[in-house]
């Protein structure tokens, strides 16, 4: 009876284990983003990815150190084993993350031949001097 019930255990912990993909399993957190100019509250703080159904599904989770809202725009840039570009290139896509609070961005790969990722990542509060007018901005309407 002790058996079946260790086995049972086992089995529901092994289920609920994520599946690390071998691209992703090497890389870190920084090795994935693409930030225009250096994030001054915005810090990514989790990254996950699985393959279910063939597709490359991407979990990132986001905390601002700020207390005041803070606005995010990013995109992902899907690429396949050898590191080319396996789709086109998605338009910006624009986030709040509120005062000390996280955000969790949820994403599926938009083919199978997807196979790693990297995100870029651009917000108006930035230090940089490399994106004058960013994403968004009333300059580029």
């Amino acid at each position: 009876m002790q058996k079946t019930i260790l086995t049972i255990l086992l089995g529901a912990t092994l289920m609920s284990v994520p599946l690390a993909l071998p691209a992703v399993e090497g890389g870190s957190i920084a090795s994935k983003v693409e930030s225009l100019g250096e994030m001054t509250y915005l810090k990514f703080t989790d990254m996950r990815a699985v393959r279910r159904d063939g597709l490359l599904r991407v979990q990132v989770s986001i905390f601002n150190e700020n207390s005041a809202n803070e606005q995010l725009y990013y995109r992902f840039r899907w690429l396949d084993e050898d590191g080319f570009t396996v789709w086109e290139e998605e338009p910006w896509k624009p986030e709040i993350v509120y005062g000390r609070q996280s955000k969790v961005l949820s994403v599926t790969a938009p083919t199978l031949k997807a196979q790693d990722f990297r995100i870029e990542v651009q917000s108006p509060n930035n230090s940089t001097t490399l994106v004058p007018n960013p994403p968004g901005s009333v300059a580029n309407q």
